[in-house]
């Protein structure tokens, strides 16, 4: 099954923001060209990421919806505030593995269908990705997603990785592939080959740095393996002119050429905050601030303007950042970041 990611993964592209109304009518879009699940939020993000993921399930746009979090009970509840199904992802840096398991086995006594993503699967030994795959299958995992998050694997080691963990749980498994180095669709493509039962694909394959696997490529390469999908075509071209009128309106047509695998400025832009958490682990230093804006980016960005840091203020700016690109429909520039903290130190000063 194809599990559109647009709706998440997508607004987390470099330049990107959108209002709460873009992203139900990019929803129903999606609906109407045959996506039955979409993982379409990260609710501990911003109220605005709990408001559209309740009006998405109320109006049965998907047949399964999932939110994203991370593997703490926190995040679960905010989840369970939404109605929808569950998705979770492990650190970047595991401290403590027993927590991800406490924290799948919370989620699964909701009753709700539980995901959950071992991140940077290809820097894992096949040993250390199986264990963990157990664990989490043990403590109520329905999906086991591995994702390729810096898009630095190969076909083969993708399609090594699917198998392996086909072969020691009975999980479900879902592929998310990002296209750093233009593998993405290779990748997802190996992953299925190799028994991947979901696979994460957005429109243009857009998403953090330079995105994912694209769509239409995804269901037409299926299509031409004998492998068809329930996808219409026609319709899902309605969805792409959607969102390139959206994406030329808000970014330009420049857009396309930053978005670029290697070539584009994109792949060295992040915007997920839990990315800009760890900046030993991706590579690159530049920011797009919009709803997943976090803390520690905020603070890298304020240290290379020369502003004071003040945590209890920090979150004051977040808060913000957050609602003015919510509000517009648009990420929050620098200039515009420098003036909110200005005011903020000015009225508490």
């Amino acid at each position: 099954m194809i599990k559109d990611d647009t709706l998440r993964e997508g607004l987390q592209a470099p330049g990107m923001a959108f209002t709460i109304d873009e992203k139900l009518k990019l929803a129903s879009l999606l609906k109407e060209a045959g996506i039955r699940s979409a993982l379409v939020s990260y609710p501990s993000a911003h109220e605005s990421e709990v408001a559209v993921t309740k009006k998405i399930v109320e109006q049965n746009i998907f047949n399964e919806v999932f939110a994203l979090g991370r593997t703490m009970k926190e995040d679960v509840d905010t989840i369970l505030q939404t109605g929808a199904n569950i998705a979770l992802h492990l650190p970047f840096k595991i401290d403590d593995i027993s927590k991800v398991y406490d924290a799948v086995k919370y989620a699964s006594k909701s009753g709700k269908k539980i995901e959950v993503a071992i991140v940077d699967v290809i820097d894992f030994s096949l040993k250390d990705i199986g264990n963990i795959a157990r664990g989490l299958r043990e403590n109520g995992a329905d999906i086991i997603q591995l994702p390729d998050t810096m898009g630095k694997g190969t076909p083969e080691q993708m399609r090594n990785v699917v198998r392996f963990v086909k072969g020691v749980t009975d999980a479900e498994i879902e592929i998310h592939c990002h296209n750093d180095t233009g593998r993405s669709i290779a990748n997802a493509i190996a992953g299925i080959e190799a028994g991947a039962d979901h696979v994460d694909t957005t429109i243009f394959g857009i998403g953090e740095r330079n995105g994912i696997s694209d769509t239409a490529s995804v269901v037409s390469i299926l299509s031409s393996m004998g492998n068809p999908t329930d996808i219409m075509m026609p319709k899902l071209m309605t969805a792409y002119d959607y969102l390139k009128t959206l994406i030329v309106q808000k970014i330009g047509t420049d857009f396309f050429a930053d978005n670029f695998p290697i070539y584009g400025k994109n792949v060295k832009i992040h915007t997920a905050g839990t990315h800009a958490a760890f900046g030993d682990v991706f590579v690159g230093n530049n920011f797009s601030v919009n709803v997943y804006t976090g803390r520690s980016m905020l603070k890298s960005i304020l240290i290379s303007e020369g502003l004071p840091i003040d945590e209890k203020k920090l979150k004051v700016l977040m808060d913000l950042a957050k609602d003015k690109s919510v509000d517009a429909g648009k990420p929050v520039s620098f200039s515009e970041l420098k003036k909110m903290w200005s005011d903020i130190y000015g009225e508490s000063n």
